[in-house]
């Protein structure tokens, strides 16, 4: 055997050697995630941060899957049985396929639309023009005429100096005249981030709303359906912070390192935040007389602490009637879902839709429909 051939042998057993090493550290984060997520010992922001890289922890596994197999196939059951077993215990959160239900008896079905719609495209100078531009035009259209009874819109903005952006009155006039805002004080202003809202053509009985900063907060209403009410609450907890985008569009290691630190920093912040914030979201729930649905703007995926409350709390509508991935993140990365809608036991859910060909924002509309059992 020649000198360069124990070379490349000695070399070819480093590397896997070394793959192997880090498989089995990937293979000890892979169900460290998963005991984080299942048994929820800690709500520390650091928990967070690991639960939400599941994804990506099963990217890596798969890859170590496909490369073991072409080498030393013996190996690739490690990663094989991590991953068979995420789809055991995660697996329904993260892809269903879902057929829709006949409605069945004398109670009305009834559907929640829910959209986080971006502003309809608003920026500080729109105000000062004549008139507003076609998308905005056009994303306003599509939400006023979506046949919904019932519309939950996050990151709602309304100014009564354009008539495109009068949209609490072409709300009324389309026949939605009940209606919750987070920030009533806005309705007339010139320049109206009202946040998130509740939009029904059914009576609102009672109504309440909690700010909590800028456009994040709760609104719920309890609708009048028939003889019967529900109560539906609506959400936009404190953002993740998602700037992928920002930082493959730096041209310089600086530039990528700084917005990279923002990132993180904004997931950090955004992860003690709504931790807070969903309590209040289950005190709403506890102390509601009705059956109950919270849709919107959760800003986190099913591998978080926010989702797992909630899912604790009531069971979730993707889970139990949507179909495929359900992403709802019209940026990059794209593959996340954020916008959720969760139902009380109550009810049944016929059907649950992203709608994902509508690309106005930068979030899928999502709507769920429901009957009282």
């Amino acid at each position: 055997m020649t000198v360069r051939t124990q070379v490349s042998r000695f070399i070819a057993f480093f590397f896997r050697s070394l793959l192997w090493s880090l498989n089995l550290l990937l293979v000890l984060y892979t169900a460290l995630a998963y005991w984080l997520l299942q048994s929820m010992p800690t709500e520390h922001w650091l928990s967070g941060m690991i639960m939400i890289s599941i994804p990506f922890a099963w990217g890596l596994n798969l890859l170590f899957v496909f490369f073991w197999l072409t080498s030393r196939p013996w190996r690739s059951w490690l990663s094989g049985l991590v991953l068979v077993i995420g789809m055991i215990l995660f697996g329904p959160r993260t892809f269903v396929w879902n057929s829709p239900v006949e409605p069945t008896g004398n109670a009305v079905p009834f559907r929640v639309f829910s959209y986080n719609v971006q502003g309809f495209g608003y920026t500080d100078d729109q105000v000062n023009y004549p008139e507003s531009s076609p998308k905005v035009r056009r994303v306003a259209n599509y939400v006023l005429r979506y046949e919904a009874p019932i519309k939950c819109l996050q990151e709602f903005y309304n100014s009564v100096a354009l008539k495109d952006y009068d949209l609490i009155t072409r709300f009324r006039q389309s026949g939605y005249v009940y209606s919750v805002l987070l920030h009533p004080e806005l309705a007339t202003a010139r320049n109206g981030p009202i946040g998130a809202a509740i939009f029904s053509t059914y009576p609102i009985v009672s109504s309440g709303r909690e700010p909590f900063s800028g456009f994040n907060g709760i609104v719920w209403a309890n609708i009048k359906i028939g003889t019967d009410t529900i109560c539906v609450i609506n959400v936009h907890l404190k953002s993740m912070g998602i700037r992928v985008g920002k930082v493959l569009r730096q041209d310089e290691l600086t530039g990528v390192k700084h917005e990279t630190r923002g990132v993180l920093s904004a997931l950090r912040s955004g992860f003690i935040s709504r931790r807070e914030q969903v309590r209040r979201v289950e005190e709403y729930i506890r102390s509601s007389r009705y059956p109950v649905v919270v849709t919107g703007d959760h800003n986190d995926t099913p591998y978080s602490v926010v989702y797992e409350r909630m899912r604790q709390a009531l069971p979730n509508s993707f889970e139990t009637s949507g179909r495929g991935f359900g992403f709802t993140y019209n940026r990059l990365p794209g593959f996340i879902r954020i916008d959720h809608q969760f139902y009380d036991p109550e009810l049944h859910i016929l059907n649950f839709e992203t709608l994902n060909y509508v690309s106005y924002s930068d979030h899928y509309p999502i709507v769920g429909t429901y009957q009282l059992k």
